[in-house]
């Protein structure tokens, strides 16, 4: 993804510009603005990358091109038009091509460094957030629930009889099941909510501003998509059905820190896998048994 472009940096190239022009003009060396231009390409490449440095190498060259036929720069009159154009054809040539590694370095860093982020907050199987991602996460929205005075619930989710599949179908098999049911959690919920691997085949998901009523109603529908979901067997069960539990807790009517709501989480989600599993069980109904 080309990183946005914004005025401050386009206001920083520009400015730059004019200085790199004036300099080169106050040094009485018209051979000096070649390599004067590249100070904003450097700037381009570290912002924008290929596009933007071509786009600023293009502006660069235009602003050669138009003030040493003009006579802007010092000596430029004194000399013939050949060596002039020629003199102005190699500097372009130069600029560009100077423009376009910048920019293919800046890119290849940038993408590399995006990757590098990437994998040290997500899943590498599932692609959601993992367990340290979710750890952090989880204790920042408790600060913001606990400053705006809002709520926050969890939901703890586990897949049924995983361990069993895994053993009869094959690990292979196991990871298409998280994968899929990743993807299930992750389009069943806001864009502002937190679905996280937190380990094994237990999965986490954190709801800002939202009352456990609420969250348990999401974790039902959750637990009914996944129903529905039709999973690779074997020769004599081609097709497997697969369930999910769920416990669900609220900050801070269940927990008054980040720790205490997955400990009350993990013991709803222990009564729903007792219960039967293929069920969603609340804090309030786990502490009464």
């Amino acid at each position: 993804m080309e990183p946005r472009v914004h005025l401050r940096n386009c206001l920083l190239i520009f400015i730059t510009l004019i200085f790199a022009s004036l300099l080169v003009y106050f040094s009485q060396n018209v051979h000096m603005y070649w390599l004067l231009y590249a100070i904003p390409l450097l700037i381009a490449a570290g912002a924008y990358g290929v596009y933007g440095t071509l786009a600023v190498g293009g502006a660069s060259v235009g602003l050669v091109v138009y003030w040493a036929l003009q006579g802007f720069y010092p000596g430029t009159i004194a000399q013939s038009p050949v060596n002039l154009r020629e003199e102005i054809l190699l500097g372009m040539g130069t600029l560009l091509v100077a423009t376009f590694i910048l920019g293919y370095l800046s890119d290849k860093g940038r993408k590399q460094r995006a990757m590098l982020e990437r994998l040290s907050v997500h899943d590498g199987l599932t692609g959601l957030y993992n367990y340290g991602y979710f750890v952090g996460t989880l204790r920042d929205e408790i600060k913001r629930a606990e400053r705006y005075e809002t709520p926050l619930s969890f939901i703890m989710i586990d897949i049924d009889h995983f361990k069993e599949y895994n053993d009869i179908f094959g690990h292979e098999k196991g990871n298409k099941v998280l994968k899929k049911i990743a993807q299930v959690l992750v389009k069943g919920v806001r864009e502002i909510d937190t679905v996280a691997r937190y380990g094994g085949e237990e999965f986490a998901i954190v709801l800002p501003s939202v009352e456990k009523v609420k969250a348990v109603q999401v974790a039902e529908r959750l637990r009914e998509k996944v129903a529905t979901l039709e999973f690779e067997g074997d020769k004599d069960h081609p097709v497997v059905k697969k369930t999910i539990s769920a416990g669900v807790a609220s900050y801070p009517k269940n927990a008054k820190s980040d720790t205490e709501l997955v400990v009350v989480a993990d013991q709803a989600l222990y009564l729903a896998k007792g219960g039967g599993r293929n069920r969603v069980c609340g804090y309030e109904a786990a502490k009464r048994t």
